[in-house]
């Protein structure tokens, strides 16, 4: 078979028509120009010709200005590097026609030379208005973007190697330089193949920075059929996409009509309407072969290749996908170009029934195929670290937000790690569903809800945020059977079966769990299946477990309405006017103002005002200076006693300035210079512990003095306990650099990665005895009563300045004595929780279990860790805050104390309504043998004392007890512990009297 000999192509007459008349239009309009000037030349004789020549060369810079912005000189470069010798004749021609025809313009001319002289300057002025508006739009200062309130992280495609964080980049340089290499051949299409969210418009954006380096052979075009999926001609809009596409790079006049001849033959004929009249317009005899022919001539000629990547295949419909194979099909005669698809197989294949079929097309359609996947590992460290460091996009979330989403974040990928993790990976396995889940969070303004002051399981509030996203009709019926006081089909009952209580789930429990979709079953398995949560063969469970759990939902501890309560009815967002208030307050800070020129001013008078500042402040203090990282340090410290321990929400502004602290240390407390930020390895980041202990070049200004300090009276140590408590790094407060510190001031060739619990144990030590050797120096050396101190602290202390001066108010109006009543039981509320908090953090002898390790775990000094600052801690708050010997009042200290830690009706699992006195709760920490002595050396005067006390009464946040209905119940208990406690006294004489 002999091949066809090849056939000369047809001139583009179009294209030198076109430039034929640009010519003579240009050489018209110069004439035009030309004869009005010499009209208005004589007027200009009594103007200087200074004048005159800046006039000019205004005119023509504002002229050169608009062509380079319009990107004239780019345009230029193209048509020079395209060398059309040819196009450039045919202006000359039409410069030339111009000239021959201008005796049939002679009247038009002689009517211009004879025009009003003054056509000249307005036209020019006109012109110049016409090239300014648009300059003057352009650089006019534009109006200062307000900075939104609230950051969410946006599921946008990266397009920087720095954004990216699943390691895409060697397999994306890879992918890039094997479709440079494999040169342009007909048909050939690559196929990304990935599930949605997977990150395959990420990936062909770093493939298309490496293709964008051989910009000089090569032009990427990208096609959305997704815009465009409601025109009934897709392939058009590819043809004019791919037209648009090349004219952008290179200089190709002819490439337009013959892509436009190749649209029009695709959509064949056309019917046009006139005057009533219907004709019908037929394409040309041309074949689309022939067409097609043309179009490759032209990307022949230009030298370039054309990479076509056709993004979102999958998100269309049957017949739509259909029509864009069908468009890419057709183009296959092309040899410049090579495809690039990008789809997702499993939603292209559908149903059963189609899904063969539609695989086998696939693979007959897609030449190379290259699949996409996301390890757990990339999504774990997203959530342990990576998401904080979009810093720009989540500047504005609150210190303590952070600590409770970081901490929520690091049981989710805690989950990735463990063997439940195939499970879940449907529901966060792409960082498109990792987002969702981020963002739900922080709308729910988790720094608002009770989260961090409750027991709520943040493996449980993982699951039901998981359901409220995806499955939104299965969290509804969940919301309507399980609030209002309703107990309904999804929460665990504790029903009274053989002489115990034993767990259950409802009757209807396991149907509805096999009638859901696989992954929604799974979370309401983990959620609510007694099986799954160990509770099936237990008649009874830790007071923990009770608290936590949200399959509990039954009595007087609702846990699962709680859940459900903090992820639906969230806190409405700020005001953005008050919030733009505290970002400009932020950036004078950074500008060089004092923060507290700030504080003192009249828009900062109230609380409120400075909670948000630091908010706001803390979160953007990563690229501080020295000297603003010293101003924020030293002021928050000074701050403190100003603000209210009364509970708002959760907490008062005193309690949440000490998360602030925190977080500044953590950030901006160490490694600052003059220039560069240092890195945070150890040897840097001990600077913040000697902040902490006032060592080195903080000598005398130490954290842990300055917050127990004289003048702060009683709620420096509440403070103090505080601020150690957040420091155990088994919390997962997300504070790295500051635990670090702490570790390696302890032992400077320390480990400081591990077990959490070892890492808590090591760090906390250090800080323990500092602190315990404070209170000790304060109050067990000089035989000070803490507990005595705090009931006498006037309750301004614990107003703070601004709340005290409106509690002032409400009790002086007589007006106002409900109000005046709440608040004074505000106070004895918060009163008793100081009292609790620091003799407990102080005596508590636990090991670290996510809560903190307790002072008393360790002893005074070196690193036996026997108790001994526990032992120390109950012989002083015995033998002093308790002594009757040292004053009589001391016997109702103890009192309080034991009211104060009344348990919970709901964990007993006995007949007693309420709270009520337990053995097991009344110690609160301390150690129950020395109170069980206590008792019985003191029992018959503090009974007496008592007789006649029937007002007094003790309250806490949760209840209030009077001495005139639950004494019965302590002393009864107290009884009980005498008892427990003479018996261990006597089995211990009965061993040391026995022979060895």
């Amino acid at each position: 078979m002999t091949a066809s000999k090849p056939v000369m192509k047809m001139p583009e007459l179009l294209v030198f028509a076109r430039l034929l008349a640009t010519g003579f239009v240009g050489a018209e309009v110069w004439c035009v120009a030309f004869i009005l000037g010499a009209n208005f030349a004589p007027t200009l004789s009594d103007i200087s010709l200074w004048a005159q020549i800046v006039g000019m060369l205004i005119g023509t810079l504002i002229c050169l200005t608009y062509a380079a912005k319009r990107g004239a000189l780019f345009a230029a470069a193209r048509m020079v590097s395209s060398f059309r010798i040819d196009l450039l004749i045919a202006i000359g021609i039409g410069i030339w026609s111009n000239e021959l025809a201008s005796p049939w313009l002679d009247k038009v001319h002689a009517a211009l030379k004879n025009a009003d002289p003054q056509w000249a300057p307005a036209l020019f002025l006109l012109l110049c208005a016409v090239l300014l508006s648009p300059l003057i739009q352009q650089y006019w200062p534009k109006p200062k973007r307000t900075p939104p309130q609230m950051f969410f992280i946006a599921d946008e495609e990266i397009g920087d190697e720095k954004e990216d964080l699943l390691a895409s980049k060697a397999q994306a340089k890879s992918f890039a330089e094997t479709v440079l290499a494999s040169g342009a051949h007909p048909g050939l299409v690559f196929g990304v193949d990935g599930p949605w969210g997977i990150g395959k418009t990420s990936f062909i954006n770093l493939a298309e920075r490496y293709w964008a380096r051989a910009e000089d052979s090569t032009i990427v075009c990208r096609f959305e059929p997704l815009r465009y999926a409601s025109e009934p001609d897709l392939a058009d809009r590819l043809i004019r996409d791919l037209t648009a596409a090349i004219q952008r790079k290179v200089f190709a006049p002819e490439f337009r009509p013959a892509a436009s001849r190749y649209s029009r033959l695709i959509k064949g004929k056309a019917d046009v309407s006139f005057l009533g009249f219907k004709l019908s317009l037929e394409p040309s005899q041309e074949t689309v072969d022939e067409l097609l022919d043309d179009i490759d001539e032209v990307l022949r000629r230009i030298g370039r290749r054309v990479i076509i990547v056709i993004d979102d295949l999958d998100r269309l419909d049957a017949k739509t996908t259909n029509n864009v194979l069908f468009a890419t099909r057709r183009t296959f005669k092309l040899s410049q170009a090579t495809y690039v698809l990008c789809y997702d197989t499993e939603i292209l294949a559908g149903s059963k029934e189609e899904g063969s079929r539609a695989r086998e097309f696939l693979e007959k359609f897609v030449t190379v195929k290259l699949s996409l996947f996301v390890d757990s590992s990339s999504i774990r460290d997203f959530l342990r670290r990576d998401w904080q460091r979009a810093e720009n996009e989540l500047g504005s979330i609150p210190s303590d937000t952070m600590v409770k989403l970081g901490a929520v974040l690091n049981v989710l990928a805690d989950i990735l790690d463990s063997e439940l993790a195939a499970k879940y990976l449907p529901l966060v396995g792409n960082f498109r569903k990792v987002k969702r889940f981020v963002n739900a969070m922080l709308l729910m303004q988790i720094e608002k809800s009770n989260l961090g002051r409750t027991d709520f399981n943040k493996r449980d509030l993982i699951n039901l945020v998981l359901l409220h996203l995806n499955y939104p009709g299965l969290f509804r019926r969940i919301y309507a059977e399980e609030t209002e006081g309703r107990c309904g089909t999804f929460s665990v009952r504790r029903e009274y079966e053989e002489s115990e209580f034993k767990f259950k789930n409802s009757a209807d429990f396991s149907t509805l769990v096999v009638e859901q979709e696989e992954t929604a079953g799974f979370l309401l398995t983990q959620l609510f299946d007694i099986t799954a949560l160990e509770l099936s063969d237990r008649s009874d469970v830790d007071e923990a477990v009770l608290a936590s759990r949200a399959c509990f939902n039954q009595d007087s501890f609702r846990n699962l309405e709680g859940y459900l309560k903090l992820i639906v009815r969230f806190a409405t967002p700020e005001p953005q006017d008050t919030f733009v208030l505290y970002q400009e307050a932020v950036e004078r800070v950074l500008k060089g103002a004092s923060i507290a020129s700030i504080l003192t001013s009249p828009d900062f008078l109230l609380e409120y005002a400075h909670d948000q500042f630091w908010r706001v402040l803390v979160n953007q203090s990563h690229d501080f200076t020295r000297t603003v990282a010293e101003d924020a340090i030293e002021t928050l410290i000074d701050y403190l006693p100003r603000y209210s321990a009364i509970k708002n929400d959760d907490r008062g502004l005193r309690q949440r300035s000490i998360y602030s602290l925190l977080r500044l240390l953590d950030r901006a407390g160490w490694g600052r210079t003059s220039g560069r930020r240092l890195p945070n390895t150890a040897e840097n980041v001990i600077e913040i512990a000697w902040r902490i202990f006032g060592e080195h070049p903080y000598e005398g200004k130490g954290i842990l003095q300055r917050l127990v300090g004289s003048d702060r009276g009683v709620l420096g140590w509440n403070d103090l306990m505080i601020f150690r408590l957040q420091c155990s790094a088994d919390r997962q407060g997300q504070l790295y650099n500051l635990h670090t510190a702490l570790i390696v001031h302890q032992h400077r060739d320390a480990a400081t990665a591990g077990l959490v619990n070892d890492l808590a144990l090591m760090g906390m030590r250090g800080l323990s005895q500092a602190v315990f050797s404070l209170f000790k120096r304060t109050y067990i050396d000089s035989q000070r009563n803490f507990l005595s101190e705090v009931s006498d602290a006037p309750a301004e202390a614990f107003l703070g300045e601004a709340t005290s001066q409106i509690g002032q108010q409400v009790l002086m109006d007589d007006q106002s004595e409900r109000d005046a009543a709440s608040l004074a039981q505000r106070v004895s509320s918060v009163r008793s929780a100081v009292k609790s908090f620091v003799i407990y953090q102080l005596s508590n002898p636990l090991p670290p279990r996510g809560s903190g390790v307790g002072c008393g775990f360790y002893d005074e000094c070196g690193a036996g860790d026997g108790g001994g600052i526990a032992r120390l801690m109950n012989e002083y708050v015995f033998g002093v805050c308790f002594n009757p010997d040292f004053h009589e009042d001391n016997v109702f200290l103890f009192l309080d104390h034991c009211l104060s830690h009344l348990s919970n009706s709901f964990f007993s699992g006995g007949e007693e309504e309420g709270f009520f006195a337990s053995k097991a709760e009344l110690p609160g920490g301390l150690d129950p043998k020395v109170m069980g002595r206590y008792w019985s050396q003191h029992q018959e005067l503090i009974r007496q004392l008592v007789q006649h006390v029937e007002a007094r009464h003790v309250i806490t946040s949760s209840y209030v007890a009077t001495y005139s209905e639950d004494l019965a119940g302590v002393f009864a208990e107290l009884d009980k512990l005498a008892d427990e406690a003479t018996a261990v006294g006597k089995e211990s004489g009965k061993l040391l009297q026995t022979p060895s």
